[in-house]
């Protein structure tokens, strides 16, 4: 389980959630291929998602997964359910240009039934650098279109410091010059 850095709070004007920037140390390496979810990001939310593959079904026995697969449930398991800031990449699809992310961990509570197209079966790899806020259920729609734009904005602005910038070029993400070679 990362260790969780100084926590700086920032209020977004305007803004009805509480977000801050609390970094990870060390920022968790994750590796999972990427599987169906309920088609709500793009189609509903207005936003592209993709959902890792996390083995729940083998939270009794860990030891039987590989490496990749036990640090993915790890993190699942131990983190705090929320929104988190990052670097992602498909690494083996059309496209493997490393982003920035924002991304939620938890149970998806304005949708009670829990859990993008073209990484579908990719395997998304992803530097968790940071904890921006808790888990929030939202009763309005529109608040939460908002939050997520906001979160969105939080988090890309947050990764354009410097420091944070770098992990973007971690060896950790694959280049497709690395691939051919």
């Amino acid at each position: 389980m990362a260790e969780e850095k100084a926590e700086e709070k920032v209020a977004l004007q305007d803004s009805k959630v509480e977000r801050s920037r609390r970094a990870l140390e060390p920022m968790p390496h994750l590796r999972a291929q990427v599987v169906r979810g309920f088609g709500r990001g793009s189609k509903l939310l207005g936003f592209p998602t993709a959902n890792m593959n996390v083995r729940w079904d083998f939270m009794e026995t860990p030891e039987k997964l590989t490496p990749e697969e036990r640090d993915v449930l790890d993190f699942a398991r131990s983190c705090e359910p929320g929104i988190y800031y990052g670097w992602a990449q498909g690494s083996n699809g059309a496209d493997s240009g490393v982003y920035k992310t924002a991304m939620s961990v938890g149970w998806n509570p304005t949708f009670p039934d829990v859990k993008a197209e073209d990484f579908y079966d990719c395997e998304l790899r992803l530097i968790v650098c940071g904890f921006v806020r808790p888990e929030a259920k939202f009763a309005d729609f529109k608040d939460l279109i908002v939050a997520i734009r906001e979160d969105g904005d939080f988090c890309r602005e947050t990764l354009e410091t410097a420091e944070l910038a770098a992990i973007a070029k971690d060896l950790f993400f694959v280049s497709k010059e690395a691939e051919v070679a």
